[in-house]
């Protein structure tokens, strides 16, 4: 199912729709984190606009991926070449919220960009709602802080209007995949937020 672009005339926004544009933007994120590894720079840089799609515009280019004017090395792609394709960042939570002023906010929580099947982490969380008739990644939060210290979000960029501190208590929780290895995370996916 393609959402990018979804109205709300065209299907029902439920946590089924959600889970699946988020799943798409992850799987779009690992493409262009692929794209970058091999030595084509339109295909890479179409990637990147691809992905940019699922967000507004001030969460363009701030999942550590940035248009590219030039080739790197041939070393860098020599490096890569041996890599398997990425795998998209594991989805722990999906909780949706009232918010007063975007309506049905949904906040995921994810890995780490590239997770393996053996350790299960945190790494972000992203807002996504309904911006002109389609479904978009609004706001975006790092899990710890700049002291590696993983006890709560901080660094949030994208829309200001919006924040943990806005939402309040959720309406709707899905839970799909435990992040047993990190205990904090493992605190926090278990509580009702």
């Amino acid at each position: 199912m393609r959402l990018i672009g979804l109205t709300t005339n065209s299907i029902e926004i439920n946590m089924e729709n959600i889970k699946t544009f988020i799943e798409e933007f992850l799987e779009a994120e690992a493409e262009t984190t692929h794209s970058m590894r091999q030595p084509n720079l339109d295909q890479y840089n179409n990637a990147l606009q691809k992905m940019n799609h699922y967000c507004v515009e001030s969460l363009y280019n701030t999942f550590g991926l940035v248009p590219l004017q030039v080739l790197d090395d041939q070393e860098y792609y020599e490096k890569w070449s041996t890599k398997k394709y990425p795998n998209p960042r594991h989805l722990y939570k999906i909780s949706r919220y009232e918010d007063k002023i975007y309506g049905s906010v949904y906040v995921a929580y994810v890995s780490e960009k590239n997770p393996d099947d053996e350790i299960f982490l945190y790494g972000v969380c992203i807002f996504v709602t309904e911006i002109k008739g389609g479904l978009k990644i609004i706001k975006k939060y790092s899990f710890g802080d700049s002291m590696r210290i993983k006890d709560k979000f901080e660094a949030g960029v994208g829309l200001n209007d919006i924040s943990f501190e806005t939402l309040g208590k959720p309406v709707a929780i899905e839970r799909y995949k435990e992040p047993k290895d990190d205990e904090d995370a493992m605190e926090h996916y278990l509580m009702d937020v």
